[in-house]
């Protein structure tokens, strides 16, 4: 093999699935070799969050992972988790820039409103983070269970961000952002979350007894858990909805979730799920209430249909299929809406805050938006990618480079590591015995051991320091789609065009997500296909 450039290699497919551009495959390098420090180092380059990206990232850098062509993809987020627990003792505060005089505010203290706090401050900025609630962390604090993201956790994170400079003031609440601007503040960022939950609009839904799902949940966290009963009924199948019924297993009552469509449509996490049913969690499926009762809810069965505007198919009620289940307490969780404290501020049709796609900017000069006060809901990591967006934007209105990230010295790799060969299983997570989740709210999963993390991260392919040259012979292509079928890099496309023999043949349009599984050469029953290593003498 030849010497790699680590300076001009490809980014990697988990890379390109960040929302942060967190560079995986290095961090992933750095832990095979057991250095737990370099690796949180590079974590860092992007995100503040490294801690809490460890312990509750919904990952879509796996679902992109290059090892899914083989028998699954790299325990990326438990493998940060490691970074983070091993690595944090050593880790040098960062480094400000020094002060430029400019004073920004920030609405909202979760994962987009910290993460733009933390750049501005590294960049010279006065920065104050107001936030309502008693504590920091906004969603991570009230909204994710400790079972899932302790406050211990979330603390760690934000020590860091306040040792950068950031200032947070709790118990503030902001009713107007437009006039923090007239208070001195040369630039606003709000990122006030989506905390309203969405209504059904049915019969009943304001009754004693119902209550929203985010609502029940930073009542949990907060250490005031309502009193459910025995028979809890949960509406909906994100995951709040499951931690609402996780939740509710762990106060003693019997969790049953409603879904209207099935479990391939449900939009919550698949381990989430998994471990719900272990918990004892029922779930009942193409599901829907109509009519909610003291102590009873009416339900109706549902098929599916066409696909809806979100592309999965629509429920449709079954006819006279309606049927009752008792109910203590129901929990909605069928969705949030965002809540936005600014009068003047241009809105979309659905109440979040209309922004410049590129910059975040609203209709007002200074103010900035974003996280889910911008996209609506969404996940922890694509609200510190909206945090960074905004740092980067809000900087360079401010008169600076807009270059936020603190870069850790690249290494050079002398060919591509040698990964784990085809058909070593990805690393189990390891969870707390089934008998005693229920009896508290302590995490339920173990941190790997360092020996399991660096076999783990030993799967990493090291796409980023792959090469290849694919190529196709157009005129022998008979368009049988194969290749396009196994590659799941999407490597291969069906041209737009037609081959002297009648044909459109597939066309390698991004040869540089090859990894050399030569799964298309194989299957290519018209050997059409040449894959060539670059970096192979």
């Amino acid at each position: 093999m030849g010497v790699v450039n680590a300076e001009s290699r490809n980014m990697a497919p988990c890379q390109e699935a960040c929302p942060a551009g967190i560079d995986v495959p290095r961090y992933v390098r750095y832990i095979r070799e057991g250095r737990f420090e370099e690796a949180l180092a590079v974590i860092r380059e992007k995100i503040p969050f490294p801690f809490v990206c460890g312990y509750a990232c919904v990952h879509p850098c796996e679902a992109k992972c290059s090892r899914n062509q083989f028998e699954g993809p790299v325990a990326i987020r438990m493998l940060k988790r490691i970074a983070a627990e091993r690595g944090w003792k050593k880790q040098p505060e960062p480094v400000r820039l020094p002060p430029t005089g400019k004073k920004v505010a920030v609405v909202g203290s979760g994962p987009a409103g910290l993460t733009a706090a933390y750049y501005l401050a590294l960049q010279g900025h006065d920065v104050t983070v107001f936030e309502a609630l008693a504590a920091a962390g906004g969603l991570l604090r009230y909204g994710i269970p400790g079972y899932r993201l302790p406050d211990a956790v979330v603390d760690r994170d934000i020590r860091v961000i306040e040792q950068a400079g950031v200032k947070i003031r709790t118990k503030k609440k902001i009713d107007s952002a437009e006039a923090l601007l007239e208070k001195g503040y040369e630039a606003v960022f709000v990122a006030s979350g989506a905390w309203r939950g969405l209504k059904m609009g049915i019969p009943g839904e304001d009754s004693p007894g119902v209550v929203d799902g985010l609502t029940f949940l930073k009542a949990v966290n907060a250490g005031r858990a309502p009193r459910i009963g025995k028979k809890v009924l949960v509406v909906g199948g994100g995951n709040t909805a499951i931690d609402a019924a996780r939740a509710s297993r762990r106060l003693g009552a019997e969790a049953t979730i409603l879904y209207r469509r099935t479990r391939a449509e449900m939009p919550a996490a698949d381990d989430e799920i998994a471990e719900a049913l272990e918990e004892g969690v029922a779930i009942k499926y193409l599901t829907a209430p109509v009519r909610i009762e003291k102590g009873a809810v009416t339900c109706i069965r549902m098929t599916l249909g066409e696909a809806d505007a979100s592309g999965r198919p629509r429920p449709v009620p079954v006819k006279k299929s309606e049927y009752v289940l008792e109910a203590s307490t129901v929990i909605m969780a069928v969705g949030q809406e965002v809540d936005v404290p600014a009068a003047t501020l241009k809105r979309n049709k659905n109440g979040t805050v209309a922004v410049d796609a590129d910059t975040l900017a609203t209709s007002a000069r200074g103010v900035f938006a974003g996280g889910d006060a911008a996209t609506g809901p969404s996940s922890i990591i694509a609200a510190i990618g909206q945090g960074r967006r905004a740092a980067v934007s809000i900087d360079r209105f401010l008169g600076g480079t807009g270059v936020i990230d603190r870069l850790t010295e690249r290494s050079q790799h002398g060919g591509v590591p040698e990964a784990a060969p085809r058909g070593t299983l990805r690393a189990e997570a390891r969870l707390s015995a089934l008998r005693k989740r229920l009896g508290d709210f302590e995490i339920v999963e173990k941190v790997l051991d360092p020996e399991t993390a660096m076999h783990e991260a030993a799967r990493c392919l090291s796409c980023d320091l792959r090469e290849f040259d694919v190529t196709v012979n157009e005129g022998a292509c008979k368009d049988c789609g194969y290749c396009r079928e196994v590659c799941g890099l999407g490597v291969f496309v069906r041209s737009d065009h037609f081959n002297p023999g009648g044909y459109r043949p597939s066309l390698a349009s991004r040869p540089e997500r090859c990894i050399g599984c030569l799964k298309c050469l194989y299957i290519c029953p018209d050997f059409a296909i040449t894959i060539r290593d670059r970096f192979e003498k």
